[in-house]
C-alpha cells in the first residue's frame, strides 16, 4: 500500500515546515544542474513546497494516488515507456511502501541512460531514528515510515546500475513539536550540520543511471600485417583480365 497522506499532514506542522524548507533549499541547488526533457516526482509529500521549482526541465509530472497528482497511479507500476525520463524524484516514496524494490526497478527502467534519481528519506542514524525506536505510538507520521538507511539504499541502487553522485542531510536537531525548541538549539544544529553531517534526520540521495558500454573486440585478422609490399594484389572474383 502506498499512502503519503500521513506524512503530508506532518509536513504542515511547525517541525515539518522547518524540515521541508531545508530539503527544498538542497533540492533547488541540485536540480538546477540537471537538464533534460521530462522530470517525474513519485509522490506529493511536500504539499506546500515545489521541489522542482528551480529545475530547468520544463515537463514536470507528479504521479501519486491522491487527486492532486497529474497522473493517478501506483509507483510500482508506472504507465511510462522505457528510457524516456531524465529525472525521477522520490520524496519519501520508499518510506511509505511495501514494494521499494519494485519501485526502484521501475525507475531504472524508465530513466534514460545517464538519467538522475533523487531519493528523500528518513535517516535511522539520527535523532529521528532514536525517537522512532522509543516511540510508543508508531502508527503516526513520521514514525510509521520505514527509515531505510543510506547504506541499504546504496546497495539497492548499485545492484540496479546506479552510481551515487552526491548526498546531503537536513534536520540535525531533535524533532521538536514546536518551533520554539528549534530556535533554542540553533547553535547545536549548526555545529552538527558542519561536524556531524551524516546524523541528519532526512537525507537527499542523488544517483545516476550508468549503462555499460560495449567494448568492440579487435578482429583476429587485424593483428597481422595483411599489406603485401612490392606486389600488386590480384582480384579474386568479379574481375576479368583485359587483353
Amino acid at each position: 500500500m502506498f499512502d503519503l497522506s500521513d506524512i503530508r499532514d506532518w509536513y504542515l506542522t511547525d517541525a515539518g515546515e522547518l524540515v521541508s524548507q531545508a530539503v527544498e533549499q538542497h533540492m533547488w541547488r541540485i536540480t538546477s544542474c540537471i537538464f533534460g526533457y521530462n522530470a517525474i516526482q513519485l509522490g506529493d509529500a511536500f504539499v506546500q513546497h515545489n521541489l522542482l521549482k528551480n529545475c530547468t526541465i520544463s515537463e514536470q509530472i507528479c504521479i501519486d494516488r491522491s487527486s492532486s497528482a497529474n497522473v493517478i497511479s501506483s509507483p510500482a507500476i508506472l504507465p511510462i515507456a522505457s528510457d524516456c525520463v531524465d529525472l525521477f524524484v522520490l520524496p519519501h516514496t520508499l518510506d511509505f511502501t511495501e514494494k521499494p524494490h519494485e519501485i526502484l526497478r521501475e525507475v531504472e527502467r524508465c530513466l534514460v541512460p545517464e538519467g538522475y534519481m533523487i531519493v528523500i528519506g528518513f535517516n535511522p542514524l539520527s535523532f529521528y531514528g532514536l525517537r522512532k525506536l522509543f516511540r510508543v505510538r508508531k502508527n503516526i507520521a513520521p514514525w510509521n515510515a520505514k527509515f531505510y538507511s543510506v547504506k541499504r539504499l546504496r546497495d539497492w541502487s548499485s545492484l540496479l546500475g546506479f552510481e551515487e553522485t552526491e548526498i546531503h542531510f537536513a534536520a540535525h536537531l531533535p524533532p521538536f513539536k514546536r518551533i520554539q525548541g528549534w530556535k533554542k538549539m540553533q547553535s547545536l544544529g549548526r555545529a552538527m550540520q558542519y561536524h556531524l553531517t551524516q546524523l541528519g534526520g532526512v537525507y537527499i540521495f542523488v544517483a545516476r543511471k550508468r549503462v555499460a558500454r560495449l567494448t568492440p573486440l579487435k578482429p583476429a585478422w587485424a593483428s597481422t600485417n595483411q599489406i603485401l609490399t612490392g606486389k600488386i594484389p590480384k582480384p579474386t572474383v568479379g574481375m576479368q583480365e583485359d587483353v
